[in-house]
C-alpha cells in the first residue's frame, strides 16, 4: 500500500488541501491519502508534532508524512526529508522533526534540492513536498531528490518538572475536538514517581484524587446517563498522556474541560503524593 499522511494548517475551507490531494494524484493515481488533520493551529509546529509523533506508528512501514505547517522556505530555513523509524516525513527545517524525533535520530536524511524551479514557491507543500513524496511512494532513494544532511533546527519540548519525590509540576500541550485538555505527564512518570501512594491532581481550584480508567468510568447511573453529562473527569488517553475531560463534553454547547475550567496550552497541572 503506498499511503501519504497529510498534516497542515490549512483549515478545510479553502482549495488549499484539495490542490495538494489533486497533485498527488495527478502524479501517482494510486496513492492513499490519509488526512491526520488540516486544523492546526497556525504555525503550531509543537501541535502538528504531537499528533504526528502519537499516530505515525499507526501506519505501514515506508508511509509518507507531508507536514505543511510553517513550511516556506528561506535564507535560513532549508526543506528536509528524512527516514526516521520506517517512516518518510518530508517538512520544513523549522524544529518539527526534533519534537517528532524526541530522544531518536533520522536513519537518514537530506536538504531536498529537487525542484529548485520552486524556490521561491509560495506553495512548497504542493509544489515541492508533493513530487518528493511521489518519487518516494515509487522506491526512490532520498540522495536523488537532496543532499546527505545530519543536522536539523532541534526545539527544546516542554518536559515535566519533578521536584523531589513529591511533585510534578506538567503543562497543556493539546485541547483536542472535544475540550478535552492533554498535558505532558505520561503515566510512566506518573507511575515511577506514585510508587503507590495517594495523589492530588490540581487543575485550577479543583483536585483530583482519582484516575479513571475510561471516559464511561464517570457514568454513575448508565439508566440516566445524562445525569452524567459534564462530568469532570482525569485519566490518561490512548495515548498515554493525563488527560482532564468533561464527560460529553461539547465546547459549542455546555462546553468542555478547557471551556469550563479556564486552561489553554501552557497552563500548569500540578501532582503533589503523599
Amino acid at each position: 500500500m503506498s499511503v501519504i499522511t497529510l498534516t497542515t494548517d490549512f483549515g478545510n475551507r479553502g482549495y488549499m488541501v484539495a490542490s495538494i490531494k489533486g497533485a498527488i494524484l495527478k502524479e501517482f493515481e494510486n496513492a492513499c491519502l490519509v488526512d491526520i488533520t488540516h486544523e492546526v493551529e497556525p504555525f503550531n509546529i509543537a501541535e502538528a508534532a504531537f499528533l504526528i509523533r502519537n499516530v505515525y506508528k499507526d501506519f505501514p512501514d515506508g508511509t509518507v508524512h507531508i507536514i505543511g505547517v510553517d513550511s516556506l522556505p528561506n535564507k535560513v530555513t532549508k526543506l528536509l526529508a528524512a527516514k526516521i523509524d520506517g517512516h518518510y516525513f518530508i517538512a520544513a527545517d523549522n524544529g518539527i522533526l526534533s519534537l517528532i524525533l524526541a530522544e531518536q535520530r533520522p536513519e537518514n536524511m537530506v536538504e531536498i534540492t529537487l525542484g529548485r524551479f520552486h524556490e521561491f514557491s509560495n506553495f512548497p507543500t504542493r509544489d515541492i513536498f508533493v513530487p518528493v513524496a511521489c518519487h518516494l511512494l515509487r522506491g526512490g532513494k532520498l540522495e536523488v531528490i537532496g543532499n546527505y544532511t545530519e543536522t536539523y533546527k532541534e526545539l527544546n519540548t516542554i518536559r515535566p518538572v519533578v521536584h523531589g519525590d513529591d511533585n510534578i509540576m506538567g503543562n497543556v500541550i493539546h485541547i483536542d475536538n472535544y475540550g478535552n485538555v492533554v498535558t505532558n505527564i505520561q503515566k510512566k512518570l506518573f507511575e515511577e514517581k506514585r510508587r503507590g501512594r495517594n495523589f492530588v491532581i490540581q487543575v485550577r481550584h479543583l483536585p483530583f484524587e482519582k484516575i479513571l480508567d475510561r471516559y464511561a468510568d464517570a457514568v454513575k447511573d448508565f439508566d440516566n446517563e445524562v445525569d452524567s453529562h459534564g462530568e469532570k473527569m482525569v485519566l490518561f488517553n490512548s495515548a498515554g498522556y493525563l488527560e482532564v475531560a468533561v464527560y460529553k463534553g461539547n465546547p459549542n454547547s455546555f462546553g468542555g474541560a478547557s471551556s469550563l475550567l479556564g486552561l489553554s496550552v501552557g497552563d500548569v497541572i500540578s501532582v503533589e503524593f503523599s
